[in-house]
C-alpha cells in the first residue's frame, strides 16, 4: 500500500514534520520524501517547495480496521490536523493523493473523509 501526501506553500518543511511524525506514529513506518514527477504541475506554490512522502504501508495495515483501532487512528489524525492548521498559512496545500480519486485536502477534510480514504488503500 502506498499513501502519497503532497504539500505546498511557505511553510512546506514544518507541515511535512508534522506529516511524518504522523505516518511514523500511527504505522510505525518510516516515510520517504520524494520530488514530484516532472509531469507533476503543483497546483500552488513554488515547484521547489513542493515535497511528496510515500509511505509503504504492511499488508497488515491495509486489512479492515476494527473499531477501536479506528477510533485511535481517528485521535491521530484529529491531532495531525490540529497540527497542520496551526502551521499553515493560506497558500499552504497538504493533500492526500489516492490513484483513481480526487486529492483530499487534510486541512480541511474532515476526519472520517480522511479514514475512509486511508482505509480503502
Amino acid at each position: 500500500m502506498t499513501i502519497e501526501i503532497s504539500i505546498a506553500g511557505p511553510n512546506t518543511q514544518a507541515l511535512a514534520a508534522e506529516v511524518e511524525a504522523f505516518l511514523a506514529e500511527a504505522f510505525q513506518q518510516t516515510p520517504e520524501r520524494r520530488t514530484p514527477p516532472e509531469d507533476r504541475m503543483p497546483r500552488r506554490g513554488d515547484p521547489l517547495a513542493v515535497a511528496a512522502l510515500i509511505l509503504a504501508v504492511p499488508g497488515a495495515i491495509t486489512a479492515t480496521l476494527d473499531l477501536a483501532q479506528r477510533a485511535r487512528l481517528a485521535e491521530r489524525i484529529d491531532r495531525l490536523r490540529e497540527r497542520l492548521r496551526a502551521k499553515a498559512t493560506p497558500e499552504d496545500t497538504v493533500s492526500l493523493l489516492t490513484w483513481g480519486e480526487t486529492e483530499l485536502d487534510l486541512i480541511a477534510a474532515d476526519r472520517d473523509s480522511v479514514l475512509d480514504r486511508i482505509e480503502k488503500r
